[in-house]
């Protein structure tokens, strides 16, 4: 299985949290910089955002495409929300640093809810399946496909509709593990559902907390949470074999599922309540309290060392639990 890193596992310490505050990490790691924490692990693969480059040039591109390849690293380039005149430089571009894969975000909704940004869910996800229909024949050209990713927003039912939609070897799904459970669904029952249509996938471990309105999740290292990685793991393996899974630790801050609240609810279509049982019964399985504390140093304004240790010692365990289960060779 092909296992690799997420710059966002190290959001913090790349400067894509707290960016123009007094909170900001002092010295931002760079994209060469997570390279050589995935070449010193033993990766494969390595995600990053094209924003997070200096600069777009092709001297500058082809420089860290022949790093990658110094380093048998295989890219995974990241754009934004769909937009057509950002994807028209975003897809030669990934293609210029080696990159088969381009994943793309459908909204910039947060925690499933859905209300506060649109009404008419089903006419946003027809706008953006329109975005990406007028880049298909530009991504079918430059050989990369483009890997809607289910963002806390979308389902796996919404992910399948758009790549049905456009019809196109060249459209495929980046899928998150962990925001499956943000809109209300299991990951093992997605994978099922997307199947082949999975390019990319985002590994992840979260706990959960109770609240009166639902469930916090909040990040981990691998093997240390709900999530059941090996299960997990083996499906992907029936499912998607080939594709890159990338360790993606991210959110310093706890997502807050509201799914026993009506007012979250008002954003989805009516469903069969036995449709939710398997998330509830996954969420209620929890032996966390509602007062336990579930902050992240981040939440509790502790200090950059603090943080960046958090997140250097979430990405140590990550890599030793793959080690243990066999999915990383051992040193």
């Amino acid at each position: 299985m092909l296992i690799g890193l997420s710059v966002l596992s190290f959001s913090y310490r790349c400067g894509l949290i707290g960016r123009g505050t007094p909170r900001a990490v002092s010295h931002p790691l760079d994209v060469e910089d997570i390279v050589t924490l995935a070449t010193r692990a033993g990766l494969q693969s390595i995600e990053f955002p094209l924003s997070l480059l200096p600069d777009l040039s092709p001297d500058r591109l082809h420089a860290l495409r022949e790093r990658l390849n110094l380093c048998g690293l295989t890219p995974v380039a990241d754009s934004e929300i769909a937009n057509v005149d950002l994807l028209r430089t975003h897809i030669p571009a990934a293609t210029m640093v080696g990159a088969r894969v381009l994943r793309v975000l459908i909204s910039p909704v947060l925690e499933g809810y859905r209300r506060p940004f649109t009404d008419n869910w089903p006419a946003y996800l027809a706008d953006v399946t329109e975005r990406l229909r007028a880049v298909i024949e530009l991504a079918a050209e430059h050989n990369i496909v483009l890997a809607v990713e289910n963002h806390q927003d979308a389902t796996s039912a919404d992910l399948a509709a758009i790549c049905a939609a456009i019809d196109s070897p060249y459209i495929g799904v980046c899928f998150d593990a962990v925001n499956t459970l943000v809109v209300g669904e299991t990951p093992y029952a997605a994978v099922e559902r997307l199947g082949p249509l999975i390019r990319n996938v985002h590994l992840a471990d979260y706990e959960t907390y109770p609240t009166t309105q639902g469930w916090r999740l909040v990040r981990c290292a691998l093997g240390e949470g709900d999530l059941d990685i090996r299960r997990l793991l083996g499906q992907i393996e029936k499912h998607a074999p080939d594709v890159a899974c990338q360790i993606e630790l991210v959110s310093h801050s706890a997502r807050h599922v509201r799914i026993l609240d009506d007012d979250w609810w008002q954003g989805y279509p009516p469903c069969d309540v036995r449709e939710v049982l398997p998330v509830l019964r996954l969420f209620a399985q929890t032996m966390r309290l509602r007062d336990d504390d579930w902050r992240t140093p981040w939440e509790r304004g502790a200090s950059e060392e603090q943080i960046s240790l958090y997140e250097d010692q979430q990405y140590a365990a990550s890599i030793a639990y793959l080690r243990t289960i066999g999915i990383l060779p051992k040193l």
